[in-house]
């Protein structure tokens, strides 16, 4: 079987509206959460080939170390399933990132280190530097408010 594989096409910089971000401080109560809420945040796009049932998303992102919270590994979340020309959003849901591949998909991931590399289930990848979203990720793959 060939070697499982991810590409990192790119690492983002969301745009949070601001009726987002109002619905993400009645969440947190001060402008202060909110803002570091988004303060770390990317939008990730990624295609992944030959996986297999050891492929999960919530290995699929880095440990957070920083000094104000306790250890914790960072996974994707608010997964989306793409076309392969990543124009149409195919399932937006956890766990719809499966088969073999090719699979092209974007998640958000928050505290991100661009300092340091990604973690999946196949070991660890480099990611691009961060770029504004792209429109088309900004409209399939809007930012939607947490409960936490």
């Amino acid at each position: 079987m060939p070697t499982p594989r991810i590409v990192i096409l790119g690492v983002y910089s969301p745009s949070i509206p601001k009726a987002v971000f109002r619905k993400q401080w009645r969440v947190t109560g001060s402008d202060e959460k909110a803002k570091a809420h988004f303060k770390d945040l990317v939008l990730i796009e990624a295609l992944v080939e030959h996986i297999d049932t050891r492929f999960k998303t919530g290995e699929l992102g880095q440990l957070y170390t920083r000094g104000d919270y306790p250890d914790n590994f960072q996974c994707a979340y608010d997964e989306a399933l793409l076309s392969l020309d990543g124009k149409a959003v195919i399932e937006r849901s956890m766990h719809c990132v499966r088969g073999s591949g090719p699979l092209r998909f974007a998640f958000y991931l928050h505290f991100y280190d661009a300092n340091r590399p990604l973690r999946w289930s196949y070991g660890e990848v480099q990611c691009p530097a961060v770029a504004p979203a792209p429109r088309r990720l900004k409209s399939l793959v809007p930012y939607r408010a947490t409960n936490s």
